[in-house]
């Protein structure tokens, strides 16, 4: 280990019930970490607005499923992490103290992590700010429907909902030549969107119809239809939109029961629909979750994938619970939130 110190103190996020949050604190020692673990101080991390929300609110679907070991309490939530490595075990891949890395750390001030071929932890490229270059946890969840649509040069691509999921799929998708069209009823975030470089903008807020302002600027329905939200009623929505024979992602973590017209809206119709779930990076020919998200940091450090428009909020680290607060009740302000370790 090349750092000397004996302990370094250590807070982390820590939800005890819904709606409970604390910090916990620890010491952490540098030189007690394992051959293939690495100790990194975090720089900022990053609030995913769909897990970490749910399970924030005790709304997440597996809090229930005694098989669903992952969503209990207590629960350390964060899974976006940018900081220095500060020390390295001798067999940890050739990353060394003093590296800026990305991974899937926790809210804490510190975190260990380890270094294995399932692990995820990247160097961060050369000039690339850490408030940029944790945006790609999302982006690489967002690449999911990617790499499951049937996208190709001119393939028309709605996607219902502009949060950061919804927002970075699509940016994805026009960097693969699709042509692409995000639908929102916020207008903050359709601004953003377009910002980033998303070429059209529909508003869904329950005045003009999504199908005829699609047509307005297509000539026609769109080939592949993505469903960011997890709203359940917006499947629905969806599987009307797309044309015949077209594809429909279920991007979005849907939380809840759907009823749904199978005939009208799939049978006659012959769309497919397709889950988009991150597990499925690196199965049955799929790219891995590494070769993502080495591309999504590629992407962010040539400019071609923009964060910026997306980070709307830089707390500190003890106001986590503010964080939390924006993104549930402030949804026409608060987009990217991130909390400031250093």
């Amino acid at each position: 280990m090349s750092d000397k110190q004996s302990t370094v103190s250590n807070r982390k996020v820590r939800f005890t019930a819904p709606y409970e949050l604390a910090y916990e604190s620890e010491e952490l020692s540098p030189s007690a970490i394992g051959s293939r673990q690495v100790l990194v101080k975090t720089s900022r991390s990053l609030f995913s607005p769909g897990t970490e929300l749910a399970l924030y609110t005790g709304t997440h679907v597996g809090l229930a499923d005694p098989a669903n070991t992952f969503a209990k309490y207590p629960f350390y939530p964060g899974y976006a992490s940018v900081g220095e490595v500060i020390a390295a075990g001798g067999e940890a891949g050739g990353v060394q103290p003093g590296d800026i890395v990305y991974s899937d750390g926790r809210h804490a001030a510190y975190y260990v992590q380890n270094v294995h071929e399932r692990s995820i932890l990247h160097r961060v490229p050369d000039g690339v700010l850490p408030e940029r270059a944790v945006f790609a946890r999302l982006a690489a969840i967002s690449a999911a429907s990617v790499v499951q649509a049937q996208v190709k040069l001119g393939t028309k691509v709605a996607v219902y909902g502009m949060g950061l999921v919804g927002n970075l799929a699509a940016q994805l998708f026009g960097l693969l030549g699709a042509e692409v069209a995000a639908i929102d009823p916020v207008p903050m975030r359709l601004g953003v969107a377009k910002a980033c470089g998303i070429p059209h903008a529909v508003n869904n807020d329950g005045g003009a119809d999504v199908k005829e302002q699609l047509r307005a600027i297509w000539g026609a329905e769109p080939d592949i239809v993505v469903e960011a939200t997890g709203v359940p009623e917006l499947v629905n929505s969806a599987m009307e939109l797309v044309r015949i024979h077209g594809q429909v992602v279920l991007l979005g973590s849907t939380r809840g029961m759907l009823t749904t017209d199978v005939y009208k809206l799939l049978f006659c119709k012959c769309i497919s629909v397709v889950g988009a779930h991150e597990s499925g990076q690196g199965r049955h020919g799929l790219p891995t979750r590494h070769d993502i998200t080495r591309y999504v940091l590629r992407m962010i450090a040539q400019g071609a994938l923009r964060t910026d428009p997306l980070l709307t909020h830089t707390l500190p680290a003890e106001r986590a619970d503010e964080a939390y607060e924006l993104l549930l009740h402030r949804k026409n302000e608060a987009l990217g939130v991130q909390l400031k370790w250093d």
